[in-house]
């Protein structure tokens, strides 16, 4: 321990005749040594006395008449104190409390001219360092939101005590607790789980400082709404998780809480598994559906919940199903894309000739698309659409193809068995897809659309001589409409005068003409192209 001692002025020696006063103070710590002086120089004769706090009385210690020190009986009560030799300073090796007090020497100097006495008093303070704190807590184990204590306990020890409290956190961080304010006392409102982990105080004083050992403190709280994490997953949106159909599908559900709290899941509000953890083994489409963690507190008989949603993704059977159609009256060309089932439903898009069809270099996402004839420069193109889903490895495709007729139009005529009738044929076979034919004639006489081939039937007698019959065809891959014709006209006869009583001779007008009645048919196979 450590010994403060101030030191005691210089004689001097003055021939006034007055006695001299000198005041010092001395810090011992007790069951240490302590010096107390007398002065620079040996005196010839001194005498050491003690006077007790809150008395007036001042006993003899020990003195020195010129023959020898005598230590007197009070000195044992004060920790046997001695002279140091050659000196009148007196030392105490082993300071008890009792000796806290003023101790006064009496310094006598015989010189020539008259006696010198000095009076030296002498305040001793006698110091206890402080002992080993023992921590009190009013609970261990407080519920997050209420209010502990702490006490830290000194038997004894000099004042002040300052104390200071340490917290050191459950990751091994050590810092000063601020509420503590140098009291013995710590006062914690609204505890929270901040508030874990070890505490200690340590209590100072001028002497020294000691540490208590350390308690643990355990803050009980929660559950807190669980967090639910899932592996593998495919995507996570506002609706929830999704995973494909087949993976090892794992659920991890943790909740804050003191103690660790205890896991129950349910899927779609039934029980399935206890603990965190919860697996599903090549997960199918029928595991799709709600999932609730349940997190309980078996300390506090406090519970939480959490509910996430997971869709399990499975791909349409087969692969794509496409086809070409003529659209608006055989102006445009529509393509359809279908490939029905599978969740979520799959992604298709047409690659192939459309750059050429004027739409952009991205695929197209649509799975109906309308190209009008104007975009459509090549008599023969491939459209392909491409089918994926999230649950299959590779894409899927179909395909389609268009193309013209590889010939032109035709028309010709039929007559019915009992010549009533005139049937007027148009076909234009071939083609992807089918073109449309229909019959114009004379008079506003319509025969609606058909694809490859249009028959216009028509009664004796109503047929116009000499007026065309118009067959119309169209393709969706061309802009122009395609023609053919067909003419009837009145029964020509020619006649032939090269000598009387000879007969007359029919003479054909067309190589292809058909005498009906009075009517001749002639037809024309010959195309026409009109804008």
């Amino acid at each position: 321990m450590s010994v403060f001692y101030l030191s005691p002025p210089a004689l001097h020696i003055n021939h006034t005749g007055e006695v001299e006063y000198r005041d010092t103070s001395v810090y011992g710590v007790v069951d240490q040594a302590v010096i107390l002086e007398c002065g620079t120089e040996v005196p010839d004769i001194y005498i050491w006395s003690f006077t007790k706090p809150g008395t007036e009385a001042i006993k003899a210690v020990v003195y020195n008449l010129g023959k020898g020190q005598k230590i007197q009986k009070l000195a044992k009560t004060l920790g046997q104190p001695t002279v140091i030799p050659d000196s009148a300073a007196m030392s105490i090796e082993n300071l008890p409390l009792a000796a806290h007090g003023l101790f006064t020497c009496q310094a006598f100097y015989d010189t020539e001219e008259e006696p010198i006495v000095y009076y030296y008093y002498v305040h001793l303070t006698v110091q206890v360092p402080v002992s080993k704190p023992n921590l009190l807590m009013s609970d261990a184990s407080p519920e997050e939101g209420f209010t502990t204590w702490m006490h830290c306990k000194v038997e004894n020890g000099t004042e002040p005590i300052r104390y200071v409290w340490q917290h050191e956190s459950p990751s091994g961080s050590i810092t000063n607790f601020p509420q503590g304010n140098g009291s013995s006392i710590l006062n914690v409102t609204d505890i929270n789980r901040n508030h874990t982990g070890w505490y200690r105080c340590v209590a100072s004083n001028a002497v020294n400082s000691e540490s208590s050992e350390r308690l643990w403190l355990s803050v009980m709280f929660g559950p807190d709404v669980p967090q639910i994490d899932v592996t593998p997953v495919y995507s996570i949106t506002e609706r929830g998780y999704s995973a494909l159909e087949g993976e090892n599908v794992s659920l991890l559900c943790q909740a804050q809480s003191s103690p660790t709290s205890q896991y129950i899941w349910l899927y779609n509000d039934s029980q399935v598994h206890t603990g965190p953890h919860f697996s599903i083994t090549k997960i199918l489409r029928m595991h799709t559906g709600d999932y609730t963690c349940l997190a309980q507190n078996s300390h506090l008989k406090t519970r939480s919940r959490k509910t996430i949603s997971l869709a399990v993704y499975y791909p349409p059977d087969g692969s794509p199903s496409c086809s070409v159609e003529p659209a608006l009256n055989h102006t445009s060309l529509r393509l359809l894309c279908s490939w029905p089932g599978g969740f979520p439903s799959p992604s298709l898009h047409w690659t192939g000739d459309l750059l050429q069809a004027g739409q952009p270099t991205n695929p197209l996402n649509s799975t109906l698309i309308s190209l009008p004839s104007e975009s459509l420069t090549s008599n023969h193109s491939l459209f392909t659409c491409l089918g994926s889903h999230p649950a299959l490895k590779q894409q899927t495709e179909c395909s389609s193809i268009t193309y013209i007729p590889p010939a032109e139009p035709v028309c010709f005529f039929n007559v019915s068995s009992d010549l009533q009738y005139l049937m007027l044929s148009c076909s234009w076979d071939g083609g992807a897809p089918k073109a449309l034919v229909w019959w114009e004639g004379p008079g506003g006489l319509y025969k609606g659309g058909e694809e490859n081939s249009n028959i216009l039937v028509l009664r004796y007698g109503s047929a116009r001589s000499g007026k065309p019959y118009t067959c119309y065809a169209k393709h969706p891959l061309l802009v122009q409409t395609k023609t053919c014709r067909l003419t009837l006209d009145r029964l020509a006869v020619a006649t032939s005068d090269k000598g009387r009583g000879r007969k007359k001779k029919k003479k054909k007008i067309n190589e292809a003409s058909v005498h009906i009645g009075k009517m001749l048919l002639l037809t024309q196979n010959i195309p026409i192209k009109e804008k």
